[in-house]
């Protein structure tokens, strides 16, 4: 496939001295720049998704938006507690996704509302605690877990809707339909310095939850220590509410009609990001774009990478349908993030060899034993893996063969360099 600027014979940033329109196009080259009309890319695009598809905006779509824009806006484990070192966090669209993280009996109360979307997040000090569990006493794993691991955490979900009023009813409903799970055993919780947040424990059990209204949003929080002792309980408690509501402070609220205006790309990155199944749809494992906070909220060894992302300026992240896509702070920091991109991504592998055209790209090959285990969950891993760097941006890209990695690397270096002046 021609890159469009080979179609439109203009000379810009990749060093090419096109002929073609009838006349010779002069300009002067940038070293170390491919002719990308050369690289070997197989059937894959590498055209902006943008220059092919025109974005159409629908209310599933924004809401998904709407949440990650909220993923940037929640905290951190190690806001709370610098032990709080492993998460999860998901964006929800719907109270049945709401209801994977709140007590099954608020999935009415949500649905009456017209909850709008959300973000649930979660983080603990226990490395094999699924924080996804945290769900409140009508979660028998999640209680099977607590009791093995006697795991500290703190688990936020925190919901949008329309008005203030709304908001303070739903916060009202949802404690008494989470309290009504187990009223007999149920005792109710003063925080001291949230007097409005509505909280409850069951004696005995080492866990905590609360809900409260702030402004649109409704706030639910569900906290764990390891013995039964309440001044624990509220003291997290409280200081989950403090770091959370510091956040929201800082993040307007939206309307409907606000999340229908939401740019789908904001940064420009989803354009430069491999797009295997040239699919424009904004799906939540899939395709996505985030900054770094959002990105802690989605791995679970929360900041595991921190000292290289700060070092690169690394502070947006991308994904396209199984390609990896970073941006850093310049053309150095990239060089330094593609050396180490393979480690970060893979940590059992062994160098492969690179594309024949672009030399300066890593690959290595996947050694993880347990791709070879059916019943093991690898996360989708391939036995193959090429980080490509251009200018500021690093890509990863995987296949299960070394000749579609290079390939797919080939076409995700070309797209970098045509999305520079489209």
């Amino acid at each position: 496939m021609l890159s469009r600027i080979a179609q439109t014979c203009v000379m810009a940033t990749i060093a090419i001295v096109a002929t073609g329109c009838g006349s010779t196009v002069s300009g002067t080259e940038t070293a170390g720049e491919i002719d990308v009309r050369t690289l070997d890319v197989a059937k894959y695009p590498v055209e902006p998704i943008d220059t092919i598809y025109e974005f159409t905006p629908s209310m599933r779509t924004a809401q998904l938006l709407a949440a990650n824009r909220l993923a940037s806006s929640m905290a951190l484990g190690t806001d709370i507690d610098t032990d709080f070192k492993y998460g999860a966090g998901s964006p929800l669209t719907s109270p049945s996704t709401a209801t994977l993280y709140l007590s099954k009996a608020t999935r009415d109360v949500l649905k009456d509302n017209k909850m709008l979307f959300g973000w649930a997040s979660g983080s603990t000090d226990q490395s094999d605690y699924a924080i996804t569990s945290n769900r409140a006493g009508d979660h028998s794993i999640g209680e099977s877990q607590r009791e093995r691991l006697k795991p500290r955490y703190s688990g936020i979900t925190v919901l949008q809707f329309a008005d203030e009023e709304t908001a303070q009813r739903v916060a009202k409903d949802m404690s008494a339909a989470d309290f009504a799970v187990a009223a007999d055993q149920n005792q109710a919780v003063a925080l001291p310095n949230y007097s409005s947040a509505a909280s409850h424990r069951r004696p005995g059990v080492p866990t905590l939850g609360s809900t409260l209204a702030h402004g649109r949003y409704v706030i639910y929080i569900h906290v764990g220590v390891r013995d039964d002792d309440v001044t624990q309980l509220i003291t997290l408690a409280e200081k989950t509410y403090r770091t959370q509501i510091s956040l929201l402070d800082k993040l307007p609220a939206l309307s409907p009609a606000d999340m229908l205006r939401l740019p789908p790309d904001p940064d420009g990155m989803l354009r430069r990001a491999l797009n295997p199944k040239a699919n424009f749809a904004q799906i939540e494992d899939e395709y996505f774009t985030v900054d770094k906070v959002g990105f802690y909220q989605l791995n679970r060894e929360q900041q595991l990478n921190e000292a290289l992302y700060s070092e690169t300026g690394a502070d947006r992240f991308t994904r396209s349908w199984g390609t990896e896509l970073v941006r850093t702070r310049d053309d150095v920091a990239a060089e330094t993030f593609r050396d180490k991109a393979i480690a970060v991504f893979v940590p059992s592998s062994e160098v492969a060899d690179s594309p024949p055209q672009l030399p300066d790209t890593k690959c290595a090959k996947n050694t993880d034993p347990r791709l070879n285990d059916k019943f093991v969950d690898t996360g989708e891993r391939k036995r193959f893996l090429c980080a490509v760097q251009y200018r500021r941006y690093v890509a990863v890209v995987e296949a299960d063969q070394i000749q579609d990695a290079h390939q797919r690397a080939a076409a995700q270096y070309a797209l970098l360099a045509n999305s520079q002046i489209q």
